[in-house]
């Protein structure tokens, strides 16, 4: 191995740190102040770096928000993947699923907050992540594919009642998201830690509730 090639893999590991602390940088300040309200100069101090040092990883902020809010979408992914292997689909499947969704946000109640902001940002604002339907790869769109065939195969089999699909995923979506979103300004409300272990519980006892008006009537 020469020389440069041993440096180059040595550095490696420092580099990804880098961008993982300023992922988790971005996240947390975008999440709290909006997109318009970050700047590189903050996430760049909140790491503790020099901005100029950003400029090595990304040409600007929206490309680091941008790069951000991916990477959030992929970890969501990894917890929906089940779905697309489910076949022929079962209701035990989509709850479990659901749960795992439920804790993700619970541990990342700023990716909530995120997601759910670029979600419902209009189409001529700045922070958008524009999709175009034929980029399968895009997080965005293997999402809305795999819970749409998920619940095409599921309403085809008799598992959920006859179901638009198109207005079920955003309703889902909503009742993932929503309530780790808002949960830190609920404190005074709640009176209690929206994501301790028996709040958890708690709260996805009442999802099951909720969806099931989903499913096909067993009786």
């Amino acid at each position: 191995m020469s020389g440069a090639s041993a440096r180059t893999r040595a550095a490696t590991p420092d580099v990804e740190t880098s961008k993982e602390r300023i992922h988790a940088a971005a996240l947390r300040l975008l999440a709290r102040y909006g997109y318009e309200g970050v700047s590189l100069q903050m996430i760049a101090d909140d790491v503790g770096l020099h901005k100029s040092s950003l400029f090595h990883h990304y040409r600007g902020k929206l490309e680091l928000a941008s790069e951000v809010c991916l990477a959030a979408m992929e970890r969501v992914l990894e917890h929906i993947e089940p779905l697309a292997h489910d076949d022929p689909p079962h209701r035990e499947t989509f709850l479990a699923v659901i749960d795992a969704c439920l804790d993700h946000f619970a541990a990342e109640p700023e990716a909530a907050r995120l997601l759910l902001t670029l979600l419902v940002a209009p189409e001529d604002s700045e922070f958008n992540l524009p999709v175009g339907r034929d980029d399968v790869e895009h997080p965005v769109i293997r999402l809305f594919t795999i819970l749409g065939s998920w619940l095409e195969r599921a309403r085809n089999k008799g598992v959920t009642r006859k179901l638009s699909i198109r207005q079920t995923i955003p309703n889902l979506m909503g009742i993932v998201l929503m309530q780790p979103a808002v949960a830190s300004g609920l404190g005074d409300l709640t009176g209690r830690d929206a994501f301790a272990p028996r709040q958890r519980a708690l709260r996805k006892a009442e999802v099951h509730a909720l969806l099931e008006s989903l499913f096909a009537s067993t009786s």
